[in-house]
């Protein structure tokens, strides 16, 4: 009896702590160390770190749960620090726009404190005392919908590259995209001037091409302390008619550096196997395409976590049966399961008539991804699954993708990076690295709440039959060898996996038809 009336005095405080929001709990919201280790047991509770807890589901694996309530982690545990920021490396990584979830977080602080927080699945964070701590030197950015306080851009353009030598990709993008404020940057040069790290800063900035911010630091070294600045490459110290150089934001600098740098790479390293790639005429291409209908609306549905069957497919795409949403219908999923098959084959009919019309020349832009989407999900929205809205608007909530500690950007930088994505990935000569890049970026945009995948799947095979290529089908047992290559380029900045896994399937594809 006194065992069930604690679990069910552990059951009510779980729920009650959900209902308040309090998924991150601290020993405050749960006071009774017997209820915490009943909940541990029947894992409703899972540790983060001293004092701090998950509230989760049985079902719900601890690593994935960790990685997806990351930030909000964070802002909780940090908030016995107040008032403190987020500095250096992990600041420039948040103000070039990603949110991704940082394996070693550096953080200053007004408490007196220096020590590495241990928290699980290999992350750490270091918290400094700043005796110093200006909260004015600081700014509120939001991360995958986490109020955090980051340093101000003009401290991180001095703390980051004075950490070590090697000078990140990310740090060029900040210095070509941020409008700096020169009055700042002087302000604490004066506090702790360190003229060889400014002036190569100076250095960096000329390289990026921002002469402006260059010829202002060197201004600043020289007034303030006896040191001679060596410049790479000297332009004229700007004057009240020297015009601005136009910004580009860091995220979308970024997403062109690393478009440009992953088609070198595949194109020095696959040049080889994709000139030995047979292509056919677009009547034979499409004739086998259509042939793999059925088994690529299967392959490519399941790959995305519907319970469907090749039976499905046929009663739905070949009987043409009618299924429409009641109020109160208890087999809502199949249904949606359904209106995903019936969409996927819209969408499959819809790219077989693009490449028709498009053979030859194949063309990635933004109003091909949004009718590729729309016909995608217009049956779900005829049935009154999703609103209408979502067929041609981008997604205006943070995303998440299962299996993965990738954070795709945030929802303000959608409309920026998809005209990149258009400009730079339709830019590529090669047409079989312009259907892996198409495929790998969209992806690592998610412009969209749902379909992503399914999407970007099918704007490869686009590029591919129109470049007169196979349709390749990705197969649901190789969702983990598929995944698994996307996140080698996402986590570790590394194509060539996916590149490699990709390129395999057309040679399975062109030796099999």
């Amino acid at each position: 009896m006194r065992t069930y009336k604690l679990r069910e005095r552990a059951l009510k405080v779980w729920a009650d702590n959900l209902k308040r929001g309090n998924i991150v709990a601290t020993k405050d919201n749960i006071p009774d160390r017997a209820v915490r280790e009943l909940l541990k047991r029947e894992k409703l509770l899972s540790p983060v770190i001293s004092g701090y807890f998950i509230l989760k589901k049985p079902e719900d694996e601890p690593e994935q749960l960790f990685l997806l309530l990351y930030w909000q982690i964070i802002e909780r545990f940090l908030d016995r620090y107040k008032p403190w920021s987020i500095r250096a490396d992990s600041a420039l990584e948040i103000l070039v726009g990603n949110e991704q979830d940082q394996k070693h977080l550096l953080i200053r602080s007004a408490k007196p404190i220096n020590r590495t927080f241990v928290l699980p699945f290999g992350f750490k964070v270091l918290v400094v005392e700043d005796k110093d701590f200006d909260s004015r030197l600081t700014k509120v950015v939001s991360v995958v919908g986490r109020k955090l306080s980051v340093d101000m851009p003009e401290r991180v353009l001095v703390d980051a590259i004075s950490r070590k030598l090697e000078v990140p990709s990310a740090y060029k993008s900040f210095i070509r995209g941020t409008k700096f404020n020169v009055r700042i940057i002087e302000a604490l040069y004066l506090k702790r001037p360190q003229p060889i790290v400014l002036n190569r800063v100076v250095n960096i900035a000329e390289e990026s091409g921002r002469g402006d911010l260059a010829s202002a630091l060197e201004v600043i070294i020289r007034t303030n302390t006896l040191y001679r600045t060596s410049r790479k490459k000297k332009t004229k110290e700007p004057t009240a008619s020297v015009k601005e150089p136009e910004l580009i934001a860091p995220w979308i600098s970024q997403q062109a550096e690393h478009i440009h740098a992953f088609e070198k790479h595949l194109e020095a390293t696959l040049h080889g196997e994709i000139q030995g790639l047979p292509t056919r005429n677009l009547n034979e291409l499409v004739e086998t395409a259509v042939e793999h209908k059925r088994y690529d609306i299967y392959h490519s549905t399941t790959l995305e976590g519907y319970q469907i069957t090749p039976e499905d497919v046929d009663a739905v795409i070949f009987r043409k049966v009618p299924f429409k949403v009641k109020d109160g219908d208890k087999h809502v999923k199949e249904i949606e399961n359904r209106m995903a098959i019936l969409g996927y084959a819209e969408a499959f009919d819809f790219i077989i008539g693009k490449v028709k019309n498009d053979f030859g020349r194949a063309r990635v832009s933004q109003e091909l991804v949004q009718d590729t989407h729309y016909q995608l999900f217009k049956p779900s929205a005829d049935n009154g699954i999703v609103k209408p809205v979502d067929l041609v608007a981008y997604r205006n909530a943070p995303a998440f993708i299962r299996g993965t500690s990738y954070v795709p950007p945030a929802q303000t930088k959608l409309l920026d990076l998809m005209e990149s994505y258009e400009k730079y990935v339709d830019s590529i000569e090669n047409e079989v690295i312009k259907a892996i890049l198409a495929h790998y970026f969209f992806v690592a945009i998610h412009p969209y709440a749902d379909g992503n995948g399914r999407t970007a799947r099918l704007l490869m095979n686009y590029v591919l039959l129109t470049s007169g290529y196979e349709w390749i089908t990705i197969r649901a047992e190789q969702r983990e060898r598929y995944f698994k290559a996307l996140n080698e380029g996402h986590l570790s900045n590394d194509i060539l996996p996916f590149g490699k896994f990709i390129l395999s399937l057309m040679k399975e594809a062109s030796s099999s038809s």
